[in-house]
Parts: C-alpha cells; sequence; structure tokens
C-alpha cells in the first residue's frame, strides 16, 4: 500500500493572512531628489613606527652598498691602471740594466780603481769588535691601552 503524505502547516510571521497596507507619510514631497556632493571617507592608515625606521633603514643600507659598489668598481679600475704601469716599468727597467750591463766593461773599471790606489777585499785587514746593547725593558700593556690602539686602528 502506498503511503499517504504527511501534511505540514505553515506558520505566517504575522497573525492572519493577509499581508497588512504600508502607511505612507502625510508628506510627500513631488519634487525631484537633489543630490549632494558626496564627501569621501577618510581613511586612517595605521603606522608603526619600528616599520618606517626598518624601512629608512634599509635604504639607508640600499645607498651605502651602491656607494661601495661603485668605489670598489672604481678601485679596481685604479688597480688594473697601476698593474699595467707596473708591468710597463718593469720592462722599462730590465731595458735599462741590460743597456747598463753592456754599455761597461768591468775589467776597465777595475784596472782604474787599481790605478787609483783601491786595494781588493781578500787585502783587507779586518777587525773584529763585539758590542752589546742594553736590554730593553719588556713593558705590557693595559687592557684599557689595548682597547685604545684598536679603536685608535678602526677609526684613523
Amino acid at each position: 500500500m502506498a503511503r499517504q503524505a504527511d501534511i505540514q502547516y505553515v506558520a505566517y510571521p504575522t497573525d492572519g493572512t493577509a499581508a497588512r497596507k504600508m502607511e505612507y507619510s502625510s508628506q510627500r514631497n513631488n519634487a525631484a531628489p537633489v543630490y549632494g556632493r558626496r564627501q569621501a571617507a577618510r581613511k586612517v592608515i595605521a603606522v608603526d613606527p619600528v616599520a618606517i625606521c626598518g624601512i629608512v633603514l634599509a635604504v639607508m643600507m640600499l645607498f651605502a652598498m651602491v656607494a661601495g659598489l661603485v668605489q670598489y668598481r672604481h678601485n679596481l679600475q685604479q688597480t688594473q691602471q697601476m698593474s699595467a704601469r707596473v708591468q710597463q716599468l718593469q720592462q722599462e727597467n730590465i731595458r735599462l740594466q741590460q743597456a747598463y750591463q753592456s754599455g761597461y766593461d768591468l775589467e776597465e773599471i777595475q784596472n782604474i780603481a787599481l790605478e787609483a790606489g783601491m786595494v781588493p777585499a781578500e787585502q783587507m785587514e779586518r777587525i773584529h769588535i763585539d758590542m752589546s746593547a742594553p736590554a730593553q725593558e719588556e713593558t705590557r700593556m693595559s687592557f684599557w691601552d689595548t682597547v685604545t690602539s684598536i679603536l685608535t686602528g678602526l677609526f684613523a
């Protein structure tokens, strides 16, 4: 056998089944509405001073890093120029030494020196003199002197 449907009653939120008539205000304005300029709502943004200090510090560090990079590149360029100059001077020094050594005869210089009265080193009379120097007192620096010298070296 077929089952019968359950009966359900609908409960209305108001008493009665008919909707009430809405009451209008006694003053009806038939004129067209005037729209005024709407003022923008002010937005307030919360600012964290620690975050602002962090951002300022980060920007300063960025500028310092860029300045350091520019200085590094400049120093690298100067180092390359100085290295090229050193190589040029070494080549010139080798050339000048060769010109100097080929320009003089050592035997002729030795003959001139002997004629002038110079004595060879093997024939020189040697004298041995013993000397003693006073021992220096070893002084230890205090902790504050050490700190002062380190800071002076860092910030000099």
